[in-house]
């Protein structure tokens, strides 16, 4: 939720050793920073809840009435409770991190005001609270900006609530006194889905009265209403009313149902890595409620040298989910060939306990052009992530093997990527900086063999740039400069 940086500095340098090869001494450079970061995120609390006492108050009158217009009121079927659940959450098409989500807080099963307890007996709740916050990370505005998170129906049902347009960027869990952006749906049995928080103008098109079937989209993931930052307040009920709220989750100190309402109930924690990614710097969070600017890379062109990093160095990074202490993550960065570039495979023994938090290593990157892997494991599962090794000195402006033009160069606000020869296929293009810092992306789709694609620099100042455009089958780079 929101984004708060803590970090520790762990480690220093092992500068360096030597390995006598035939009679000559050569150095190998095996020095690493480490880097260990907890993401403190800042939940809601029983001073300031998801969802206020005065926006329930309006939620179950908007329901009551909506009951009410579309004759629905007297339809349930109480004693005989049938949904079951799929996960709320899905990632949009092309979304590639290895997960994306932590749960900020269950439904509190102590109703008493000075005592918490979620259902698995443990603590992750706040007092009073009645759903279940589902948090995105890494990067949740950037997330959110992005429509990277969708909001889909748990089950099928009629739609009794809907509201949109309100404000999305709340981060500070004040009551704004709306209603978030958000869905109800009643379902066939009788009981209700709340979809709470959704970003403004993403609900779905579709009105009260109108049904949706298991899966259906409903919105993305964003920080409406009373929120602390993007995340989902999922709430089951058997009624109408707020009063009527249970927990999806059954465990031992679950006193509001006796069984599961998921098809396939998640652990109560899930210790994973999130995602792996290769950095041209130091990795950081935005304050909410500004989107975080990613300082990952697809592509690294050589020489590199990153802001704050030893040169031809790059930050390898982990972000983590409940890893405990002395949990064991092992690394790896892989040759194009799959054998391990320059015996560089190590392990990190997690120092601390957080719920959410990252790994950074700094770490020599190859030298020879091609696609390595840097894969991590705990556990038994790898999370991994393709990184494009390529030479930006000799690059030339207009000399390509698919006739690749880039005119005019040099230019003052946009140049033009034409080719008429071109392989058909969809391509990826990359603007970086001289540091091999990304600045801007784009995609498109090759048909008949022709490229006419603008670039607009018009917000960056003077200075040498590279274009990278990665296809299935090819990398091409070009040397861009800005006058």
């Amino acid at each position: 939720m929101k984004n708060v940086l803590k970090t520790i500095r762990i480690g220093g340098y092992i500068v360096l050793f030597f390995l006598v090869i035939q009679g000559q001494a050569q150095i190998k450079l095996v020095d690493y920073k480490v880097d260990v970061g907890e993401y403190p995120f800042a939940k809601n609390d029983a001073q300031n809840p998801c969802i206020t006492s005065e926006e329930y108050a309006l939620l179950d009158k908007e329901v009551s009435d909506n009951l009410k217009k579309l004759g629905l009121e007297n339809t349930a079927n109480r004693n005989t409770l049938t949904t079951s659940f799929i996960w709320p959450l899905k990632p949009k098409t092309g979304f590639s991190q290895c997960s994306y989500h932590f749960i900020g807080a269950y439904v509190d099963q102590n109703t008493a005001t000075t005592a918490i307890q979620d259902y698995n007996c443990e603590a992750n709740t706040y007092d009073g609270h009645t759903g279940t916050d589902i948090a995105v990370w890494p990067y949740s505005f950037y997330k959110m900006d992005n429509n990277q998170m969708e909001v889909i129906a748990a089950a099928a049902g009629t739609i009794i609530q809907r509201a949109d347009g309100n404000f999305d960027r709340n981060c500070v869990g004040v009551g704004s006194g709306l209603i978030a952006n958000s869905i109800t749906i009643q379902h066939a049995d009788g009981s209700y889905a709340l979809y709470w928080h959704m970003k403004s103008g993403s609900v779905t098109s579709k009105i009260v009265g109108q049904t949706v079937v298991a899966g259906e989209y409903l919105g993305i993931v964003g920080s409406s209403g009373s929120s602390s930052g993007p995340h989902l307040h999922f709430e089951a009920r058997i009624g109408s009313t707020s009063a009527s709220y249970k927990d999806p989750f059954s465990g031992t100190c679950n006193t509001l149902n006796a069984t599961s309402w998921w098809a396939s109930q998640r652990p109560h924690t899930e210790p994973t890595i999130m995602k792996v990614s290769v950095n041209t710097t130091d990795i950081t969070f935005a304050n909410c409620p500004n989107s975080d600017i990613l300082t990952e890379s697809d592509t690294f062109l050589v020489p590199f040298q990153g802001p704050g990093l030893t040169a031809g160095y790059a930050k390898f990074y982990l972000f983590l989910r409940d890893i405990p202490v002395n949990g064991n993550l092992s690394m790896r960065i892989l040759n194009p060939n799959g054998t391990i570039f320059n015996s560089n495979s190590w392990n990190f023994p997690m120092p601390t306990y957080y719920k959410t938090s990252y790994v950074g290593f700094s770490k020599v990157l190859p030298t020879i052009d091609g696609t390595y892997t840097f894969d991590a494991t705990y556990n038994g599962v790898t999370c991994s992530k393709q990184f494009t090794i390529v030479h930006s000195l000799g690059i030339s402006e207009n000399s390509n093997s698919t006739n690749l033009k880039l005119y005019p160069n040099p230019t003052n606000n946009e140049f033009i990527l034409s080719s008429d020869t071109i392989e058909n296929g969809d391509y990826e293009f990359t603007l970086t900086n001289i540091t091999g810092q990304i600045i801007k992306k784009g995609t498109t789709s090759i048909q008949n063999n022709k490229l006419a694609k603008n670039f607009s620099i018009t917000e960056f100042e003077n200075g040498i740039y590279f274009i990278i455009i990665k296809g299935e089958k090819t990398c091409m780079v070009k040397k861009i400069v800005k006058s």
